[in-house]
This record gives C-alpha cells, sequence and structure tokens, in this order.
C-alpha cells in the first residue's frame, strides 16, 4: 500500500516514517508533503493509497484540503496535536485519529484497521448504497480531558446539558461529561433518532416508555429515568412518535 504523510512538522514526519516502517514495512512511502498546498500536489502526483494528515498546519487545515477533492480516493488517518477535532475528524470518514506523539502501538491498531478494510471501490459502492437508504450516524466520538471515547450512538440513552457540558448517559451505566454543548449533539444526533424533549435534554427515542400527561407534563424512559417535557415540544413529540 502507497503511504504519504503531510505534516508541517519535519520530526513529526520524521518520526512517523520510522515507526511506520516498523508496524508496517510492506507499507512503500511514496513521499512527504509540508502542508495543504504541497499535500495537494503530492496527492495528486503520487496518487497514494493512504494518506497520514495533520490538521492545524501553517498553511491552512487538513480539512481544507480534503475540500479539495470532490471524491477523495485514499484512505486517512489523521495524525494531529488537538484533539478537539475527532468529531469532524470521523464525520469525513477518517480510519483513525492519532495523538501526536504518536503511540507504536496506536499506530499498529490503525493499521490493522486499513488492512481489515474492503478495496476502497467495493467500499464506496457499500456507502453510496447507505447513503441511498439513510444517512444515520452509527458511532460517536467524544473527548474529555483524558480519553477519546469511540460510542455507538444506539448505546446513548439520553443527553444532559450542563451549562457549557454536555452529560452522556450510555446503556453500560457509564455517565461521560463533554465539553461541548446540548445544541451541537442535538444537530448531530436528531437525524438519528433522537428527541430534544426541553432546552436541557436529548432524548433516543429507542429508549422512550411513555409520556406521562399530568402534572404539565413527563416522559419516562425505559431505564426507569423520568425527564421533563417542554411544553413547544408537546406536540412535537407526537408527531414524531406517530411517524416511527
Amino acid at each position: 500500500m502507497r503511504a504519504l504523510i503531510i505534516d508541517d512538522h519535519a520530526h513529526v514526519r520524521e518520526n512517523l516514517r520510522l515507526l511506520l516502517n516498523e508496524v508496517a514495512p510492506d507499507f512503500e512511502l511514496v513521499g512527504e508533503a509540508d502542508g495543504v498546498n504541497s499535500g495537494e500536489q503530492a496527492i495528486k502526483t503520487l496518487q497514494p493509497d493512504l494518506v497520514f494528515l495533520d490538521i492545524e498546519m501553517a498553511d491552512g487545515t487538513g480539512f481544507d484540503l480534503l475540500n479539495r477533492f470532490k471524491e477523495p480516493d485514499f484512505r486517512l488517518i489523521f495524525v494531529t496535536g488537538h484533539d478537539g477535532y475527532a468529531i469532524r475528524a470521523f464525520r469525513v470518514s477518517a480510519i483513525d485519529y492519532l495523538l501526536k506523539p504518536v503511540d507504536p502501538d496506536d499506530l499498529e491498531e490503525a493499521i490493522e484497521k486499513v488492512r481489515k478494510q474492503p478495496p476502497l471501490q467495493k467500499m464506496q459502492i457499500q456507502e453510496a448504497e447507505e447513503i441511498q437508504h439513510a444517512e444515520k450516524l452509527q458511532q460517536l466520538v467524544l473527548s474529555d480531558s483524558e480519553n477519546i471515547y469511540l460510542v455507538q450512538v444506539s448505546d446513548i440513552l439520553r443527553c444532559q446539558s450542563e451549562d457549557n457540558y454536555t452529560r452522556f448517559f450510555l446503556r453500560d451505566g457509564r455517565k461521560l461529561l463533554i465539553s461541548r454543548t446540548l445544541k451541537e449533539y442535538a444537530e448531530l444526533l436528531e437525524p438519528s433518532g433522537f428527541f430534544r424533549s426541553h432546552q436541557s435534554h436529548l432524548i433516543n427515542l429507542s429508549f422512550f416508555d411513555h409520556y406521562d400527561k399530568r402534572d404539565g407534563g413527563t416522559i419516562r424512559m425505559k431505564d426507569g429515568t423520568t425527564l421533563p417535557l417542554a411544553t413547544r415540544k408537546k406536540d412535537q413529540l407526537i408527531q414524531v412518535l406517530r411517524s416511527l
């Protein structure tokens, strides 16, 4: 497999080059680039199968580079010193998201993901078929000060606003506090069966049990949690439930 490294720091490129040679000696490193413009030219000239891409570079971001390719025909692994882009990275179908300095075990795990993927042409056909049916988010990347979590959307019971943070309640009992607003996650999750029942609450309708009309109206979840329903959301909830 032909690989290309795009990063504006020479020592990062060198370190990744050495690690790649160690964990994937069968991969061919066909070139390196130090920014958005040189990276674009390198991709067009070298036609790599896999690109290791930094996010924040001197002449732009990795996302700026990706926007120059209408239909990228290469696999993508982000390598960055910033964990705040994880959600956006996976939304552009990145295989993995590695934090600097790159850990050899993390790189090896990412390479294994690359190896297990179907041929790119077959994968693109599968993706096109999936889009024709529905664009539903399957996984969500959540990061706090210590960890990055890859969470199945189907495992999220509900989300609750806590000032500028969002508390995720998961099916296995975990409660993750993430430094992003509930509004941001509502925009991501509502197309995938979630409902903003209140200014402070976003629920997964798969775990909705019933609506209690008494005392202004409350929502009962399957785990026994009782949540408020905003008055203005009552009719909308009924319409959504009827459409399921």
